[in-house]
């Protein structure tokens, strides 16, 4: 519905930063497979880039797939099998996670909102556990001037607004996904009601949280957002809001 976009509209900068990764893994020749986390993944966008970026270096990459629900894992698991290839599906909250042999590589999108200020510094304590040395965790995150200690969610005018854009768009769709008026609409509001995320402030937020952890900061870029169905605004819908994406090393 063009409502949002995957990866948070920063599936260039995945690409490029993960092709780069892959190239240089390449040249290094050590012929150990590389270790890749993909940490909260919701659909298999993120699996999907990953295999390509990869693919590009021809390296074979060992990938586990991590969700606290087991339904995008599903997903990630058929998208695999699609590809012909095998990943790791793990059901667990990440901050139970471990990982004896340690990732090379920790990739995330907008991941940050579903923890509040007091629990971030142990999320990045646990991304830097997982990290095996010289390792990256690879994020892109929405930046919100709001306190990060309150959730956000849709306001009600936004839900509304939200509803009627999914409402009018519904019939336009493939006529196996099209939805009746009154599911899309109810649809719609549930979705709303259910999307709180903490909000990240700036790209300074991270920077604390990575060096407190010990992780360094080696690139950082401010992207701006597009803004994707006039008058559609919320919390995780494409609606123009800046985003920060973050590349850190153990």
């Amino acid at each position: 519905m063009n409502l949002g976009q995957t990866l948070g509209g920063n599936a260039d900068q995945y690409l490029r930063t993960m092709t780069d990764l892959s190239r240089d893994w390449d040249e290094q020749g050590n012929g150990t497979p590389r270790r890749i986390l993909i940490s909260g993944c919701a659909d298999y966008s993120m699996l999907a880039h990953v295999l390509h970026a990869f693919a590009r270096a021809q390296v074979q990459p060992r990938i586990t797939v991590l969700d606290i629900c087991p339904t995008p894992l599903k997903l990630n698991g058929w998208y695999a099998k699609s590809r012909d290839t095998s990943v790791e599906l793990v059901c667990s909250d990440l901050l139970r996670h471990c990982c004896v042999e340690g990732y090379d590589l920790i990739v995330t999108s907008s991941f940050l909102g579903y923890f509040g200020p007091n629990i971030r510094p142990r999320l990045f304590e646990v991304y830097a556990a997982l990290l095996s040395v010289g390792g990256r965790l690879v994020f892109s995150n929405r930046l919100r001037p709001s306190s990060e200690d309150t959730q956000a969610g849709f306001t009600s005018e936004q839900t509304e607004r939200f509803a009627r854009k999914v409402a009018e768009l519904s019939p336009k769709l493939p006529a196996s996904a099209t939805l009746e008026t009154a599911d899309a609409c109810r649809m719609a509001f549930d979705y709303a009601a259910i999307q709180c995320p903490f909000p990240v402030n700036s790209a300074d937020t991270i920077r604390r949280l990575a060096a407190d952890a010990g992780l360094k900061w080696r690139t950082g870029s401010h992207i701006a957002g597009l803004a994707l169905q006039r008058g559609v605004t919320g919390p995780t819908v494409g609606d123009g809001s800046d985003y920060v994406f973050a590349v850190l090393e153990k």
